[in-house]
């Protein structure tokens, strides 16, 4: 009995190093995963849709205190995929006929003008202080 005991255990210890072996390397690649720049932008790209439309009076805020010019270099165009309306030049074939409200819209806060940045892109606009948005909606400094 003893001997059947010991080869279940052995069996066990086996099976369990067995499995080991996938954990460690699914944990690896998703750690890798975590880590990637594609995970970040779409992320980002994630909260852009839900404030363009579920948080309309956020965009709304962000827009009366955003100053500057598009530059129309495409970098954000190439956040997280390439954009099918862009052309090798960098342009964007829709740019004032029919564009996306997100691209509309685009940056939202300084969070979109530092993903920019990291992607290696210069932003034309910015974003006065944090607080220029309450400031300017109930009329107190």
């Amino acid at each position: 009995m003893r001997l059947i005991g010991f080869s279940i255990q052995r069996w066990f210890e086996h099976a369990y190093g067995l499995t080991t072996i996938p954990y460690r390397l699914m944990h690896g690649v998703a750690q890798t995963f975590r880590d990637s720049r594609f995970v970040f932008h779409a992320n980002a790209k994630a909260r852009r849709f839900l404030l363009v439309h579920f948080r309309k009076n956020y965009v709304q805020d962000q827009l009366l205190v955003r100053g500057g010019d598009c530059r129309q270099c495409g970098v954000c165009c190439n956040l997280l995929f390439t954009c099918p309306t862009l052309t090798k030049q960098g342009r964007c074939l829709v740019y004032n006929t029919c564009r996306p409200k997100a691209c509309k819209v685009f940056p939202i806060d300084q969070r979109d003008i530092d993903e920019v940045t990291l992607n290696g892109g210069h932003c034309g606009y910015r974003f006065e202080a944090e607080n220029s948005s309450i400031t300017g909606r109930t009329g107190r400094a």
